[in-house]
């Protein structure tokens, strides 16, 4: 098979463009030509029409045809009209006018009334209209004529046909002058390096060129192939150099790309016991069991959320692929509650039972409770999604002296045995055809398998085959038993430090604003809010607080701004100061450390750690001159 040249390729693609677009002007000239043509041809006639239709209607209105007959013959001035006919009122025909070169003994005896308006036949055009007198109906006056449409339409095609001819003719002249200047060097290039490949001689050069950026080509060419003469053996070593970097990037972009996919998996996995919860919230009579159930829901479900929010601000996990784990010791037995809490719902709703073999006592792992909980609430989320309606799950844990066995089971629709091996690979679905389009097993089991592995263990699944369910093990290592199982003290209770304080909240997000206010008031906390920067200032400086909690980003003054005129002032000075804010870097919480902020909380911030805060600043003494200081001494005197 021979390969066309780049001069007849570039050829046959500017003319095909040329001539397309000159085709297309043309059929377009040529439709708006004859839709025009029309056009006017209808509104000629109307006029026409309207004309003689007043001059109709005392004939029609004295019933006097003769008169009526008289006037229509004056068309015979027009010789584009072909019949004129009248009606009367009732539909009979009143008068009529054929031109001379009509046949009348084709013409019916009596035509019936025609139907409004306008109508194009062919070559005629036929209009129908109305006469009227005084706003009744006398009659209705019909008009034909003839217009040449074709004629003038086939005139245009042929003057666009010859356009068309000329201008290809001139384009094929031109362009093949012009790429003679292009095509040629290039093919000069293209004949040398065949000529280097087939020989292996770097010494050979291609020809200098007239046009500036193919002779640009043509140097870079010569100077590449002297490269290569010189260099040929590092030259080898850059090739192979340049392809690993390139593999590199693949790699980095394939794990970017996993850890994006992985990531939207988790964001989206704690919405549906969130929903759930609410729905159970806007309940009116729903009882303070359930309401607290939803609530500590709503609670562990936003901590996921959050900390889902701050994997995306940590870039290097995607250069690297790696998730990072706050490890801590970890009632496993606890988290396995927590998962199916939060699967119980959609189980509940596909009639679904589950069975949890859990011991009461704790089992001790050292991990990332909400990763583990993402583990096997993946796992049973899978088992629920494909155990038809009916089914069972089932739970058990097992400890041993140096493991946790987990294993979540189900009577759902298999595994096949050839895809067991590959079912944790990312994007892995299996037969699409027996899951009747429901998706799983393609990202939230890669992220099963990835984070039990960071925790030291192992995963595997094992089913008998298609319709006989599956079992899905988790192995961990066993931990000796941490700080969390040992008893407590009870924990000092704050109330009596932050009760009484006087706090300024300062926030442009009113809801945000509005709920402190209400939870500080609840705990005896004297609260005041406003909604941005200038208005914080003046009440802080009008009535000092003990303590300010400001937004970064408000209008007219921003947070660090606010900050540093509140220390510029010896009336504010020793107001303790708590940013609270959804800029989160490092680099945001230097900058409110130099505005003169004492704290610094990323949103969401709980109600109970804005409270232990408090209680830190209350106890430690912050600023001892400052209003929380004196705050403090005046508290701790009263205590006395």
């Amino acid at each position: 098979m021979t390969t066309a040249t780049l001069r007849s390729q570039l050829t046959r693609a500017f003319m095909m463009t040329a001539l397309v677009a000159l085709a297309l002007n043309a059929c377009l000239i040529l439709a708006y030509e004859f839709n025009r043509y029309r056009i006017e041809a209808a509104e000629e006639l109307h006029t026409q029409e309207i004309i003689l239709a007043k001059a109709l209607v005392p004939s029609l209105v004295f019933n006097d045809p003769d008169a009526a007959t008289q006037q229509l013959a004056s068309l015979a001035e027009r010789h584009d009209i072909l019949e004129a006919e009248v009606f009367s009122a009732n539909g009979r025909p009143f008068a009529r006018y054929r031109a001379r070169a009509q046949d009348d003994s084709a013409a019916p005896a009596q035509n019936p009334l025609p139907t409004l308006g306008s109508r194009f036949s062919g070559d005629d055009v036929e209009l129908a209209y109305d006469v009227y007198h005084d706003g009744e109906r006398v009659g209705t006056l019909y008009l034909r004529a003839h217009h040449d449409v074709l004629s003038r339409i086939t005139s245009y095609a042929a003057i666009q046909a010859l356009v068309m001819a000329v201008s290809l003719g001139l384009a094929f002249l031109v362009f093949g002058r012009v790429q003679g200047r292009i095509t040629a060097p290039i093919d000069r290039v293209a004949r040398v390096a065949q000529d280097v490949m087939a020989e292996r001689d770097w010494r050979l050069r291609a020809p200098a060129a007239e046009t500036r950026e193919i002779a640009a080509l043509v140097d870079a060419f010569n100077g590449m192939l002297g490269e290569m003469e010189a260099n040929s053996a590092e030259l080898g070593r850059e090739v192979a150099e340049r392809q690993r970097a390139e593999d590199g990037l693949r790699a980095a972009d394939r794990r970017k790309d996993e850890f994006l996919a992985t990531l939207a998996h988790e964001i989206r996995n704690p919405l549906a016991p969130m929903t759930n919860a609410l729905s159970l919230l806007r309940h009116d009579d729903v009882a303070p069991t359930v309401r607290d159930k939803a609530l500590g829901i709503l609670e562990r479900q936003l901590r996921h959320v959050v900390r889902l929010i701050d994997d995306l601000l940590d870039v290097s996990r995607i250069t690297t692929g790696k998730l990072s784990l706050q490890m801590a010791h970890v009632d496993l037995h606890q988290v396995l509650r927590s998962a199916l809490e939060l699967i119980e719902p959609a189980a509940r709703a596909r009639r679904l039972q589950l069975d949890a073999r859990i011991p009461a006592t704790p089992c001790w792992v050292i991990g990332d409770s909400a990763r583990l909980l993402q583990v096997f609430s993946n796992l049973l989320s899978n088992a629920c999604r494909y155990t038809p309606e009916g089914g069972r799950i089932a739970v058990g844990a097992e400890r041993t002296e140096r493991e946790v066995r987990i294993d979540v089971s189900d009577t759902g629709v298999g595994i096949d045995p050839a895809l067991q091996e590959r079912v944790f690979d990312l994007f892995e679905q299996g037969d699409k055809s027996l899951e009747r389009g429901n998706t799983g097993l393609g990202i939230g089991l890669t992220l099963a398998r990835q984070l039990v592995l960071l925790h030291g263990g192992s995963i595997a699944v094992a089913s008998d085959g298609i319709g006989r369910g599956s079992t899905f093990t988790v192995r961990l290592p066993a931990a000796a038993p941490g700080a969390s199982e040992l008893p407590q003290p009870a924990p000092m209770s704050g109330a009596a430090l932050t009760a009484g304080l006087r706090v300024l909240v300062a926030d442009d997000n009113v809801d945000f604003a509005e709920s402190l206010q209400t939870a500080f008031e609840m705990v005896g906390i004297e609260v005041s809010t406003v909604a941005d920067g200038r208005s914080a200032l003046s009440a802080a400086q009008a009535r000092p607080p003990d303590i300010a909690i400001l937004d970064i980003g408000m209008p007219g003054l921003n947070g660090y701004d606010l900050a540093r005129a509140l220390r510029s002032d010896p009336v504010t000075t020793g107001i303790v100061l708590f940013a609270v804010s959804g800029w989160g870097q490092a680099s945001d919480k230097a900058l409110a450390s130099q505005a003169g902020f004492d704290r610094h909380f990323v949103k969401p911030v709980t109600l109970e750690t804005l409270l232990e805060a408090m209680a830190d600043a209350a106890a430690s003494g912050l600023g001892s001159k400052s209003a929380a200081a004196t705050r403090i001494e005046r508290m701790r005197g009263d205590t006395e």
